[in-house]
């Protein structure tokens, strides 16, 4: 008797036990999905699962770092969470507002970045530009990357310490017609498909701020070099990267080819030295370490009577400068400066015009003139440059004026063929939508449950013929 009754209580057990890891696997893959719903829950089902990762994370880790203490391991757990942009609690604001009621139905799909707040992690996201619903959402599995990049510790030895799991973000994703995304977090860069798997990595450098492509599916991104040219240590001293307090940041444009194969390579630092540019550098009053600081490469795709295919324009933030560069010959075709500093984002608008992005940041010197700070002045700007007349002109001044779109760093518009925009406004958690004369037809700020702000990472506009591909993809995938 007393056997029988322990069997069918084991036998229920099991029962039970299995209905529960049947449960509890699907809500992890709800969260791993970018599900919105139960995300209590979802986070006690996370927490449990990632123990084992976690435990092991801390202490390879601390073998890394040569940390020996207690404290130092509770430091590093305390470390990989993501914060809030401020501290304020924004009760009166809504995430999702609509100015503008429209019966127009456009076919463009945004990609969005951002750091997700009760996920606490970093999520991509396909959206409607016309509702900015949710269409799909990419949630790749960091620790992959992490166990990837193992293989060649010397690279990227400090990467996982710096970021994290919950702290790694997707910065300025690109996207192709298949569904499948390229993004970096200021580290290796990474392909995953559309349901988030990852495809390639490739960790030979460090790889920064934007990724384009081209009509031919090349892979423009930023990076840095940590081996120097021989003329680029004639001027610095030395010879490798070593630290930031210490040492120089050599950005270089990297082109790849479609499965993350390097195709060419080339420091601006060298671009400017052999092309009579290199007091921009090395005369100034002080050395600074990143005097360059490329954000941005923006490919030329056709032949125009001002620039040619192949060309490239980058933006170097830190020169308040715009130069029209053409790898073929290695010239700077052309150095665009004036009304615009500290900008972000060049976009090529037509045969004769590009905009840029003005952060309007200017510098000013602080305890008593031992230090400096910066600030944006008054509001950001998108500054439009005409080749044919060699002149300036701002758009959607009153729009940045009335709504005080003013982030210090980073910052992005991406125009549509009507002439609307999308303008992420990245330091303040901030997506606008507009039409062509600058009304606001809708606006999103990135805020948690908890109506907290939390970082945006770069979004992009895709183009109508490539979201009409993904739309029939997702909807059969949905089947």
């Amino acid at each position: 008797m007393i056997k029988k009754i322990f069997n069918y209580q084991l036998f229920l057990l099991l029962v039970l036990f299995f209905i529960f890891l049947i449960l509890f696997g699907g809500l992890l893959r709800h969260h791993y999905v970018g599900g919105q719903k139960v995300e209590n829950l979802q986070k006690i089902a996370v927490f449990i699962a990632e123990i084992p990762y976690n435990t092991r994370y801390f202490f390879i880790n601390l073998n890394k770092t040569q940390k020996k203490d207690v404290t130092d391991i509770i430091q590093i757990i305390n470390d990989d969470f993501v914060t809030p942009i401020d501290n304020t609690v924004y009760d009166e604001k809504k995430k999702f507002q609509r100015k503008i009621i429209t019966s127009e139905k456009k076919e463009e799909l945004v990609l969005v970045s951002r750091h997700d707040g009760d996920l606490g992690r970093s999520i991509v996201e396909l959206r409607d530009i016309n509702n900015f619903e949710v269409l799909h959402s990419y949630v790749p599995d960091i620790r992959k990357i992490y166990e990837i990049i193992e293989d060649d510790p010397d690279k990227y030895a400090n990467l996982e310490p710096e970021w994290g799991f919950n702290r790694f973000f997707m910065n300025h994703p690109q996207i192709n017609s298949k569904g499948d995304l390229i993004f970096h977090s200021s580290g290796p860069l990474v392909q995953i498909d559309i349901d988030s798997r990852i495809t390639w990595v490739q960790s030979d450098k460090k790889y920064h701020h934007s990724i384009n492509t081209d009509i031919d599916g090349m892979i423009y991104v930023c990076s840095y070099l940590s081996t120097f040219s021989k003329k680029v240590s004639e001027y610095i001293g030395i010879t490798n990267y070593i630290n930031r307090q210490k040492n120089y940041l050599d950005d270089a444009i990297t082109i790849l080819d479609n499965q993350g194969n390097e195709i060419f390579t080339k420091s601006i630092s060298e671009i400017l030295i052999e092309n009579g540019l290199v007091g921009r550098l090395f005369s100034q009053s002080i050395f600074w370490f990143d005097p360059i600081h490329l954000n941005d490469i923006e490919p030329v795709l056709k032949d125009t009577k001002y620039f040619k295919k192949g060309d490239v324009f980058l933006s170097l933030r830190n020169l308040s400068m715009v130069i029209l560069y053409r790898p073929s010959t290695n010239k700077i075709i052309k150095i665009i400066e004036g009304d615009f500093y500290n900008q972000h984002d060049v976009d090529i608008l037509d045969d004769s015009t590009i905009s840029i992005y003005n952060n309007n940041v200017f510098y000013y010197p602080e305890n008593n003139g031992l230090g400096s700070a910066s600030a944006v002045k008054n509001n950001n700007e998108i500054i439009l440059y005409n080749f044919d007349t060699n002149t300036f002109s701002k758009k959607f001044q009153s729009t940045f004026e009335d709504n005080k779109i003013s982030t210090q760093s980073a910052g992005i518009i991406d125009f549509l063929n009507d002439g609307s925009a999308v303008i992420e406004e990245t330091d303040n958690g901030k997506i606008y939508y507009i039409d062509s004369s600058g009304e606001i037809i809708w606006e999103y700020v990135n805020l948690s449950s908890q109506k907290q702000l939390y970082d945006l990472w770069w979004l992009r506009v895709i183009d109508a013929e490539k979201s009409a591909k993904l739309r029939k993809i997702l909807k059969k995938n949905d089947l």
